[in-house]
């Protein structure tokens, strides 16, 4: 497939809270979120794109407030619009997935999660964390790096370690006053050594490539996998929510640190997955967190599908 244009298969903090940048963010956004419950030993969804295979495990389930999913819709409208699709206001259920995809002999996994059930998931399905052989970070969000180390050591021992370089430079060049970006740093320190900075557009893995969706941080990352004409879009947290991501993509998450640039990238995301069909998988999205979109008028929808 020709490279990309509009953001432009084995080889790269503990918590939610680890989302808050102290001064960074808005003060609605600071608060940490909740677990929602306990999941049994193995939540795990797996299909092909092609002929790779691609695993979507939930590491856990948080609650928001809804301040923290919609930060800037005009007042009331949040409200109305959970309310309008029967969706809870007062805790909403946000999951927290992990991509694991395996081509050929080379098995990539996007996003650690707070390590919450990761690595348990993993072992219950038979996949040894040193069988990874890279280990993309969309960015640094404890919910997303949680689990690149434990105890001072690689939780997945063989692989490189990849992550866009503007987020690899904000967190280089930070000099704020945030426990979050330092517990950040040190869950890092462990990989240091194997961390590979990447550019927009860069293939990371046989037919897996990055898009630059920045905004809710510096450096945050999309990925495109494409396997024998199969794609599909992981958008890690350019898309959060299935009601409010799609029907107001220019409405804020309140942890987006760049809310005009987020929006834009979230817009990029859905116009992208529109026009060339393309199945999609985020993060946050209910499990086993992948659908399609379409046109609402001039919003968009998310229909859930498991792949």
């Amino acid at each position: 497939m020709p490279p990309m244009s509009i953001f432009s298969r084995r080889e790269a903090l503990r918590g939610f809270a680890a989302l808050g940048l102290g001064a960074t963010l808005p003060a609605a956004a600071v608060a940490s979120p909740k677990p929602l419950r306990a999941h049994h030993s193995v939540s795990a969804h797996s299909f092909t794109i092609g002929e790779a295979t691609v695993t979507v495990i939930r590491d856990t389930t948080f609650q928001l407030s809804l301040d923290q999913v919609v930060a800037n819709a005009p007042d009331g409208a949040a409200a109305a619009l959970f309310n309008e699709f029967g969706l809870p206001t007062d805790g909403v259920p946000t999951d927290v997935c992990q991509v694991i995809i395996d081509v050929g002999d080379v098995r990539v996994l996007v996003d650690t999660g707070t390590g919450t059930e990761l690595v348990a998931t993993m072992n219950a399905l038979g996949m040894d964390p040193a069988s990874v052989d890279r280990l993309l970070i969309s960015h640094f969000h404890g919910d997303h790096v949680g689990a690149v180390s434990a105890d001072g050591q690689p939780t997945f021992p063989n692989a490189s370690v990849h992550i866009a370089a503007p987020e690899l430079a904000f967190l280089d060049g930070f000099t704020g006053d945030s426990n979050s970006v330092a517990n950040t740093l040190q869950t890092l320190a462990p990989v240091r050594d194997r961390l590979q900075p990447f550019a927009d557009g860069a293939e990371l893995a046989p037919g897996l490539r990055a898009l630059a969706a920045n905004g809710h941080t510096p450096g945050h990352a999309a990925f495109l996998l494409d396997d024998g004409g199969q794609r599909l879009l992981i958008a890690g947290d350019a898309l959060v929510h299935p009601v409010t991501s799609f029907q107001h993509p220019e409405w804020a998450f309140g942890f987006d640190m760049d809310r005009e640039a987020a929006a834009a990238a979230r817009t990029r995301v859905l116009d992208l997955a529109v026009t060339e069909g393309y199945p999609l998988c985020a993060a946050h999205l209910p499990f086993p967190s992948t659908g399609y979109v379409g046109r609402d008028g001039d919003a968009y929808r998310f229909t859930p599908a498991s792949l």
